[in-house]
């Protein structure tokens, strides 16, 4: 007999329906003023000089999203909000990379190319069948995939918000505005689902599932789209190009703030798990150009 999701419904629910109609209602990308504005780009090469490597790692994980399999990782996910959330995020993930796409293109750089597998992660395929066998082990799984999802959606818009600045430095005004700010407001959405979920969802939690998730997520994170060690140092130069230092305290915080919020217990904050990952990724990327 199939497993069902664990159902977060009366007055938990509400604050998740809100996230959901604001990510449900919201302007979608508008590829043509993105398009016009790629064709007014003032200096392409500066642009490719400051921000290649950037553009390039964002558009790879956009695109990357319709090889996660996140219906085999959450194999109930149709019958709960996850169906809802991955029917607008999945659009918006892969729109941000088509956009990206073009953007290359007229920067003359090389674009990422979804392999559209027929097989997914094997970490999934596992998580996703423990989740079949057990409903305890369906909510590690699920507060695993909301609480790294709230990090990563956080550091998609600092990046976003750091390509915008560096955009209007080199008078890129129109692009950052049509691009990147949209860009950025939609991970600002997605954040506030993934957020509010596991913040529902930790209080349902046993003490031993909420140890067991948090144990998984501090001892295996990677940044998004670094999780393959040949995928560790791009990530290390498109932070150095967006001039994002994790040694930087307050983009450190902004960060962890949320991964405390989900995961720690009341007797301590967790380690710099965060902080610790990007490091490796730039000591990486650095150590390949010494």
């Amino acid at each position: 007999m199939a497993l069902r999701a664990p159902a977060l419904v009366g007055e938990f629910s509400e604050p998740i329906e809100q996230k959901l109609h604001l990510l449900e209602t919201k302007q979608p990308l508008d590829f043509e003023s993105v398009a016009d504005a790629i064709g007014r780009i003032r200096d392409p090469e500066r642009l490719r000089e400051r921000l290649g490597h950037a553009i390039r790692y964002s558009q790879r994980v956009e695109a990357e999203v319709g090889d996660l399999g996140i219906e085999t990782l959450l194999p109930q996910a149709t019958d709960d909000y996850v169906g809802r959330f991955l029917t607008t995020w999945m659009p918006d993930e892969l729109g941000h990379a088509q956009a990206q796409d073009q953007l290359l293109r007229a920067l003359e750089l090389p674009v990422y190319e979804s392999r559209r597998i027929d097989h997914v992660p094997i970490h999934n395929r596992i998580a996703g069948t423990l989740g079949t066998l057990s409903s305890h082990a369906y909510e590690i799984v699920s507060m695993i995939y909301h609480s790294v999802g709230a990090i990563n959606e956080r550091l998609a818009m600092g990046a976003y918000r750091q390509m915008t600045t560096i955009m209007m430095e080199l008078g890129e005004d129109e692009l950052a505005d049509v691009l990147m700010n949209p860009m950025r407001r939609d991970e600002a959405a997605h954040l506030g689902y993934y957020r509010t979920y596991a913040r529902q969802l930790r209080p349902r939690l046993w003490g031993w599932q909420l140890a067991i998730a948090r144990g998984v997520i501090v001892h295996t994170y990677a940044p998004v789209g670094a999780g393959k060690d040949a995928d560790k140092a791009p990530m290390g130069r498109a932070l150095d190009a967006m001039e994002m230092d994790p040694h930087d305290p307050a983009f450190a915080a902004a960060v962890e703030e949320i991964a405390d919020e989900l995961l720690a217990d009341s007797r301590r904050r967790l380690p710099p798990f965060v902080q610790r990952s990007l490091q490796h990724c730039v000591d990486l990327a650095r150590g390949e150009s010494a």
